[in-house]
């Protein structure tokens, strides 16, 4: 599932934080890496500037693959390429058939040669490949525990295309033994009649008990595999919910569901996965379902 992650960097000390997780999932999976920069000249003293970096970035990705207990048949290997850096970020993860694109989610202030925030956001919705976004370095407790993830949080809405997450995370959840916790928020939705407001679905049972029985069904069969699984219904604004759970609840990574079309700026986020992404600390893993 995470035969090849590619990792797109920037030049800036902060892409590269994403190589602890990089090194865990390598290590579990014997993923192959690959780690590319993109240049929009093609001028021979900047690409050799580039390969210069890269090869002081496959060091340190080394040191990291060492750190985690990464098989020595891991392969790294890096590239400079030229031109859009989105469009050639796409063209690299087709290329290479890569199973997951790892970078920052955040952008550098000036500090690289091109801004990563802003180009993950246009990669992610041209892509139609799992992408794994990293908010903030990984707690030093982590590091030293090499324990990245512990508990992944996987929102659900009831739907196949809410469900094309699930099976990423199961596959993690299954490498790396960390506890699973499946929610479902349903939005307080109220009916306007003559007399104004006269429903709200938290007092609806049958909804309720529909929303569990929903859950639970989800959950029997990756507990048959072992795993830790906990279920959750809540109320409210379902963006804040998700992400004020992850954050009280130690959770160390969201797996998300989203669907669109193919096509640089042509993506189409559900309104609930494109304000996680947007907001809170905890690394996210948007999955993209094929149901239009």
């Amino acid at each position: 599932m995470f035969e090849r992650i590619l990792i797109p960097l920037d030049g800036s000390q902060n892409a590269e934080m994403v190589f602890p997780y990089c090194a865990d999932l390598a290590a579990k999976f014997a993923s192959a890496v690959t780690l590319v920069t993109v240049s929009r000249s093609a001028a021979v003293d900047i690409g050799h500037l580039y390969n210069t970096y890269l090869e002081h970035a496959r060091g340190k990705m080394r040191e990291s693959l060492q750190a985690f207990g990464a098989p020595g048949t891991v392969s790294l290997d890096s590239a400079v390429l030229f031109g859009d850096p989105a469009r050639e970020i796409l063209r690299i993860a087709e290329d290479k058939d890569a199973g997951l694109i790892l970078l920052a989610s955040h952008g550098t202030s000036g500090e690289g040669p091109w801004l990563l925030g802003h180009i993950a956001a246009k990669v992610l919705r041209a892509t139609k490949r799992p992408m794994m976004l990293i908010r903030e370095s990984a707690a030093q407790s982590a590091l030293e525990q090499k324990r990245l993830l512990s508990k992944i949080l996987v929102p659900l809405d009831g739907s196949e295309i809410g469900e094309a997450a699930l099976c990423y995370a199961v596959a993690l959840a299954n490498k790396t033994g960390a506890e699973m916790a499946l929610i479902e928020v349903l939005e307080q939705v109220r009916g306007v009649g003559a007399s104004g407001p006269h429903y709200s679905i938290r007092e609806d049972e049958s909804v309720k008990k529909s929303v569990l029985s929903y859950l639970d069904h989800v959950a029997r069969p990756i507990k048959s595999q072992g795993l830790t699984v906990s279920t959750t219904m809540l109320f409210g604004n379902a963006a804040s919910i998700i992400i004020d759970y992850a954050e009280k609840n130690g959770v160390d990574l969201i797996a998300v569901s989203t669907h669109g079309r193919s096509g640089l700026g042509r993506w189409v986020f559900g309104s609930v996965t494109d304000k996680i992404l947007h907001t809170g600390n905890v690394p996210v893993l948007v999955a993209h379902s094929a149901v239009e």
